[in-house]
Formats: C-alpha cells, structure tokens, sequence
C-alpha cells in the first residue's frame, strides 16, 4: 500500500481579498527581491495553483498611471524693438542754408578776423571761413555790417610801432672815457643801463603784440 499521501484539493475553496492580496504581496515582494520565481514560491507556500496566482496578480495589478501632461512651454519673450538712430549731429560750424547766428557768433569772426589781419596784413577774410565753415561772402556781409573796412575796425588805431631808442649820445661816450670812477662814472653807466632797458622794453612790447594776434588766431 502506498505511503503517499495526495495533496489536499484546493478546488472549491473560497479565498478573501485579504488572503489574495497576502499571496499576491508576497510574489511581488519576492520578484523585487530575487528578479523572479516569485509566483511559483507562493504557490508552493500557500498551497495555490500558479494560474490562480497569475490570475491575482492580473486583477491586483493597478493601471499604469497616466502620464503627466508636458508643461507647456513658456511664450518666448518678444524681443525688444530697436532703439531708433540718434539723428547725426551737424558739424559744428558747418554752414547750411537757412542757419541762423546769433550776434555773438558774427563778433567772433569778426574779431577774428581783424586780429588775423593786424597781426598779418592780410588774409583774415579767407581764414576766417575756413576756420568757421562760412562762405567768405558772408563773413564779407558781416565785417561791413560791424563797420569794418579793409579789415579793420572803422576808427581803430593799429598798434604804433615802438620808436627805437635812440642812440647813447657821443658826449655821454665822451664823459664816460674822460671820467675815470666816481660818482660821474657810475651816472653815465646808469644813464647807458637806462637806454638799454628801454629798447627792450619796447621788442617787449612788439613780442607781446605778436603772441595776441597768433593767439587770437587759434
């Protein structure tokens, strides 16, 4: 007589949710754990069919959660208009039809052009229009109107020349060899010293007129 025994059938039997979800929780915690094999350890564990098993795991599997909705992406932000071109600037000086100067600006190239031509002679007319960027007739209408007349002011003295200084006198040379020392000597070498300061006093004064006139140039 044989000594096996049969395995006790499970058909039939009844099986709560609690019972399921243990054997369920149970295969899917050994799957975590070993990579697979799970679901025939349950049934060798809790006494249960593989196909019923399967049958759980299939009605305990919960649907696949639905995907997030990608973000909608930000508008790009408009890009800034650009700023509008500065309008050019107008040369300075630079004459244009229609370009009104006020009265100080005429006496300026009035004044420089009768200094160009004190100090010159000649030719302030046409520097002055290439310095200030005016036509030669304007500056023309302008030295008339201010009462210039050959360039220059209506009643304006030129500058008199230094008169040279004259020469020590011979008799002063004369006293000077016939006085030796004393009080004499030494008042012809300052009367000598005196004469001499003034003819440079008076290149001084030439020298100071020629730097005014170049400066009133620039």
């Amino acid at each position: 007589m044989s000594t096996t025994t049969k395995k006790k059938s499970t058909k039939g039997v009844r099986y709560t949710d609690a019972q399921k979800k243990e054997v369920t929780d149970f295969t899917v915690a050994y799957n975590a754990s070993n990579g697979r094999g799970g679901q025939s350890k349950a049934a060798e564990k809790f006494g249960i069919s593989q196909l019923t098993i399967a049958t759980w795991l299939k009605g305990s599997a919960s649907p696949k959660a639905a995907k997030a909705p990608k973000a909608a992406k930000a508008p790009k932000a408009a890009k800034a208009p650009k700023a509008a071109k500065a309008p050019k600037k107008a040369k300075a000086g630079k004459s244009k039809a229609g370009t009104r100067y006020t009265d100080e600006q005429k006496q300026e190239v009035v004044d420089f052009t009768v200094s160009y031509n004190e100090a010159n002679g000649r030719g302030g007319q046409s520097k002055a229009a290439a310095k200030f960027k005016v036509s030669p007739l304007t500056v023309m209408a302008w030295l008339k109107a201010a009462g210039v007349k050959g360039g220059a002011k209506k009643g304006a003295v030129k500058a008199a020349k230094a008169p040279k200084a004259a020469k020590a006198p011979k008799a002063a040379k004369a006293a000077k060899a016939s006085v030796s020392g004393g009080f004499d000597a030494k008042l012809v070498e300052l009367l000598a010293l005196s004469k001499e300061i003034t003819k440079a006093e008076a290149e001084l004064v030439k020298l100071v007129a020629k730097f005014n006139a170049a400066k009133a140039a620039l």
